[in-house]
């Protein structure tokens, strides 16, 4: 699963096919591994994200017509700002995907492990701000690594079940306790030592 702006930075197209390749590889998925993606449209009246849209709305049909049967299609896309929607589709996750060439924290990333309850692995990109504090409990990625989320992908969906659940109990854990109250305080105690060390090297 992933939820996303429909925008390049967000990587989606890469993400498509790390999928396809999974599917190529591993047919064994076939049939049986749906990916449904939540996507935001965003700033619709710029033709670059026109396009954009249009080449993700393009792969999704070509993976779909490649690997669909009448009973299965590998992917359903959402294209709507229907945040209620999304969250419940975060809580039933088997594997959540978020794969940015660049970002700031990422919400999602957050948010996901969050409100999961089963167990979901987390394949996050090591571009996310959130890869920091969530990333030694994550499958991480480069986000240009093609070959290298598609393993992740394989990974996630084979891993043992005593594994999934202590990195998903641990991402909920790190998430709780490091809040923006944590962060605030971490931040203030960085002022308060520079101050010091200035007033020290002054004297």
């Amino acid at each position: 699963m992933r939820v996303d702006r429909v925008e390049p930075s967000k990587n989606i197209i890469r993400g498509f096919r790390a999928f396809d390749m999974l599917l190529e590889r591993y047919p064994q998925f076939r049939g049986k591994v749906k990916f449904i993606a939540f996507l935001v449209p965003t700033r619709t009246r710029l033709k670059v994200y026109q396009r954009y849209t249009q080449e993700v709305t393009e792969m999704i049909e070509a993976i779909n017509n490649k690997y669909g049967t009448e009973e299965w299609h590998p992917i359903d896309y959402f294209y709507e700002n229907n945040y209620v929607q999304a969250i419940a589709g975060m809580c039933l996750y088997d594997v959540l995907l978020v794969n940015s060439v660049v970002d700031g924290m990422n919400l999602v990333a957050k948010e996901g492990p969050t409100v999961n309850n089963r167990d979901g692995v987390l394949i996050l990109s090591e571009a996310v701000g959130a890869c920091e504090q969530l990333g030694r409990n994550a499958l991480t990625v480069a986000a240009t690594d093609l070959e290298g989320t598609t393993q992740a992908l394989y990974t996630a969906l084979t891993m043992p079940v005593d594994e999934r659940s202590q990195r998903a109990a641990e991402l909920k854990r790190s998430i709780e306790e490091q809040d923006v109250t944590d962060w605030l305080f971490h931040l203030l105690e960085d002022a308060v030592n520079l101050v010091e060390k200035r007033s020290e090297t002054s004297t």
